[in-house]
């Protein structure tokens, strides 16, 4: 089965590219909704045509015959931080990189300062005052979420990304792509309700990490989890991208 799709330039990460939380998404909707897995093979183009094959129990997203991205159901069992509280992540935001310099994605749908209120997430997250973790406050918009309220899945994925690729930054110079992003999702948030966006380092390597992720109600309620692979390409360098 085959279909043709086109990812709107506004669901940016990088410049240029899809965010992958978005993407990913998009494609594990396609595989019944449950948790699924995506490997990330090269940037996502915005903008034109690309082809969706399902086969073999996997979703594949192709540009010109070039595989992008594979996305295949997965069981994802992750240990979960205790959450902050929701005034530790409005004060971890305070700490947002972003707040102190213009970042390359500073556009991205997830976490692009400059993207306005129902259009972007604006999940800005940074570091929790006398802990490991990373966190933001989070308020879904009403333009993101289906004709119930619920948040769409794609809008969940996109809010599990950016935030793990902040938790495993080592400098501000550093360059980091997403490679591979598991997602589970065992209860769609609501719009207008406040949550907690948390991040946690799972395992640094030398150009490759581990992150977590996770979505919580103020009272600690876990609605969603992510884990994600994020590589430092050789190829480049100078430039913060947690997208």
């Amino acid at each position: 089965m085959s279909e043709i799709i086109t990812i709107d330039p506004r669901y940016c990460g990088p410049p240029g590219t899809g965010n992958g939380g978005y993407v990913g998404g998009l494609l594990a909707a396609r595989l019944g909704g449950g948790a699924a897995d995506v490997s990330f093979r090269r940037p996502i183009p915005l903008g034109r045509e690309l082809q969706l094959d399902r086969a073999d129990d996997a979703i594949r997203l192709y540009d010109a015959g070039e595989l992008l991205a594979e996305a295949r159901p997965v069981s994802l069992h992750l240990v979960v931080p205790p959450p902050p509280s929701l005034d530790q992540a409005y004060d971890a935001a305070t700490r947002y990189i972003g707040r102190r310099v213009r970042l390359p994605f500073a556009a991205c749908i997830g976490c692009g300062i400059e993207r306005s209120e129902g259009d972007g997430l604006r999940i800005f997250a940074g570091p929790v005052a006398r802990g490991d973790t990373y966190a933001a406050p989070w308020t879904p918009h009403a333009n993101h979420t289906d004709p119930r309220g619920d948040v769409r899945p794609e809008y969940v994925w996109t809010a599990l990304d950016c935030s793990g690729g902040f938790a495993v930054m080592r400098e501000e110079s550093q360059t980091l792509l997403t490679a591979r992003f598991a997602v589970r999702i065992d209860t769609l948030p609501r719009a207008g309700e406040p949550l907690v966006v948390s991040a946690w380092v799972i395992e640094r390597g030398e150009r490759k990490h581990l992150a977590g992720t996770a979505i919580f109600t103020p009272e600690g309620r876990l609605l969603a989890v992510g884990r994600a692979v994020w590589i430092e390409p050789r190829a480049l360098s100078g430039a913060t991208s947690p997208r």
